[in-house]
């Protein structure tokens, strides 16, 4: 089981810099950047004091509105950071003094951030973006910040203020123009920021609280269905926006007033580029008019050629993680290696040890869909000797399969969960404990997946398991700046004897068995991509799936068609076995 997790795609069918808060309201400077661009402005203003008149919703209610007490502990929400309580003597790092009451914004999203999600200071990268975005004149922004530290809120409040102006003196807005687009990499992650919204929007009319969020894995009429009339606000996967945009979405959407990426560098990690592209070729009659926000945990060249293009010249750019916090240097790292044979009894052992205190929340990442399945099967057919069971999430599952995985992860005190790189970014799971990687991976993949422990100020540890074919290439030359402690597998005579039990059960249950072969069959195509990573040639890798093979308990190699084969480019390649 090793392999880099890029394979999974089709999972996904379907801030930042300025002054301290208390500054002034955002006029942008031009900065310099890399090689001299200068195209952006830097954010000037943080989420101070100045607003506190109600905005655009009318007079100061902050007399009117209930202010969480001291003794209430505060609720935390999906996909937004952990808040502590107003008598608690641990500080977040990344929490600030200024506060949601103060922002010149309507009543009725200050009613909401004080009654439903009662939070009344501000993240850093809310404070240090709010006051830039609300801004009059309407600067696009781009903000680099890690996930979960309450990058929705930071995009979606002054999208909302922004919507009820246009509302109120557009009767064209009330009929069928969509008002803000999100565009989110995964379809969990899509989920999220709609849920969310809803809740900021709870106490607008009803023309303003209507949310449709499309995405891949469900039904397409039901989109449609759901955006006939009055939509302002529309969240969305790339390939499925794609769709409804070629199917006369598109004219909607010319007058749109905001444009948001959330997690844009993983938009373009997954391969998602040419549907941006043209996603903007179709957004291109607003381009001069609306306000585009690019929110992204790194900015990679890619990311930059995509903001040129997006983006009106002259942006705001606000930075809340610096250089130094990119590779997640305060989180605790280990690489344990073990040969082919030793893997799943090694990954019971990690776990076992892992498992072992009464509060844990745990996430696997495997390299295939087909690889987590197999392995959260294995698991599950033995949870009476390990004590727990495991929830997975990958594209092997349906929509609503994973969305109730996701929300039982979220909801539990201690849980494990398999995943491939469906939730490897954006998704907020709190109070995470451990992060296992399992086999290759690219070192930008990794800090992604490791992004998920240590979320919002609290403590995590991330663990690598590799074959001993894969220790040369992560350890030597992908991971070889990440500050990773080499150290033994852990041994445990319950988890010897659970993964022995696991992988006799591949070769007794029927279902299992079946799992198994898919999952040789991905094992070997992921592998096939990697041939030079592993210094191995064509016979290596037939000899080495083979090995494979037995070792998870199949009886024998599965067969594979001859198409596939062709489309391997393992033709005349020795040791296959082709079906009939």
């Amino acid at each position: 089981m090793s392999g880099r997790g890029g394979g999974n795609s089709n999972d996904n069918a379907g801030g930042r810099s300025g002054d301290q808060p208390g500054g002034g309201g955002g006029r942008g400077r031009n900065r310099n950047r890399n090689r001299n661009r200068n195209r952006r402005g830097r954010g000037g203003g943080g989420g101070g004091r100045g607003g506190g008149n109600g905005g655009r919703g009318g007079g100061d209610d902050r007399r009117n509105t209930p202010q969480k007490r001291e003794h209430e502990s505060p609720v935390n929400l999906p996909g937004e950071p952990a808040r502590s309580s107003g008598n608690s003597t641990k500080k977040l790092a990344h929490m600030t003094e200024s506060r949601f009451a103060d922002l010149p914004i309507a009543a009725e999203s200050r009613r909401a951030m004080a009654e439903v999600f009662r939070y009344e200071t501000m993240t850093e990268v809310q404070a240090k973006t709010l006051p830039l975005i609300l801004a009059d004149g309407g600067r696009d922004c781009m903000a680099k910040a890690k996930t979960g530290t309450g990058k929705t809120l930071a995009f979606m409040i002054p999208t909302v203020e922004k919507l009820m102006v246009h509302m109120k003196k557009n009767n064209a807005r009330a009929s069928r123009d969509i008002g803000c687009l999100v565009i989110s990499p995964t379809r969990e992650l899509a989920q999220q920021i709609g849920a969310e919204t809803e809740k900021l929007l709870r106490f607008q009319n009803n023309s303003m609280r209507k949310v449709v969020v499309c995405v891949g894995g469900t039904n397409r009429n039901k989109d449609v269905r759901a955006l006939e009339g009055v939509t302002p606000i529309v969240i969305a996967t790339p390939g499925r926006l794609l769709d409804h945009l070629e199917s006369g979405l598109a004219e909607r959407m010319a007058n749109l007033d905001t444009l948001v990426f959330d997690e844009a560098d993983q938009l373009l990690d997954m391969g998602f580029r040419p549907d941006v592209l043209r996603i903007l070729k179709f957004l291109q009659p607003s381009a001069s008019t609306r306000q585009t926000l690019l929110f992204s945990a790194t900015i990679p060249d890619q990311v930059e050629v995509i903001a040129g293009i997006a983006m009106r010249p002259q942006y705001n750019f606000v930075d809340t993680v610096g250089e130094e916090e990119q590779t997640h240097l305060h989180v605790r790292q280990s690489a344990m290696v073990s040969r082919q044979e030793h893997q799943i009894e090694a990954l019971f052992s990690i776990l076992q040890e892992r498992t072992s205190s009464s509060s844990h929340k745990v996430i696997v990442f495997f390299t295939t869909a087909r690889l987590t399945q197999l392995m959260a099967e294995m698991f599950n057919s033995v949870s009476d000797i390990t004590g727990y069971n495991v929830l997975e999430i990958h594209s092997r599952k349906s929509q609503s399969q994973r969305e109730k995985a996701s929300e039982k992860f979220r909801k539990s005190r201690s849980a494990v969960m398999f995943s491939s790189d469906v939730t490897a970014r954006g998704m907020d799971y709190p109070d995470v404990t451990y992060v296992l990687q399992v086999g290759l991976t690219e070192q930008s993949q990794y800090i992604h997946r490791l992004g998920r422990t240590a979320r919002a100020g609290k403590d995590g540890e991330g663990g690598l398991l590799l074959a001993d074919y894969e220790e040369g290439h992560m350890l030597s030359k992908e991971l070889r700046d990440m500050p990773i402690e080499r150290t033994a597998v852990p041994r445990s005579p319950v988890a010897t004897t659970a993964a022995q039990r696991a992988i006799a059960n591949v070769g007794t249950m029927e279902s299992l068995g079946a799992t198994a072969e898919q999952a040789y069959r991905a094992w070997l195509g992921y592998y096939n991509g990697n041939l030079r990573k592993c210094r191995w040639d064509k016979r290596q890798l037939v000899q080495q799936a083979n090995t494979w093979a037995i070792d998870v308990g199949l009886k024998e190699q599965p067969g594979l068609q001859k198409k596939t084969i062709g489309k391997m480019g393992l033709k005349g390649t020795p040791g296959l076995r082709i079906e009939n």
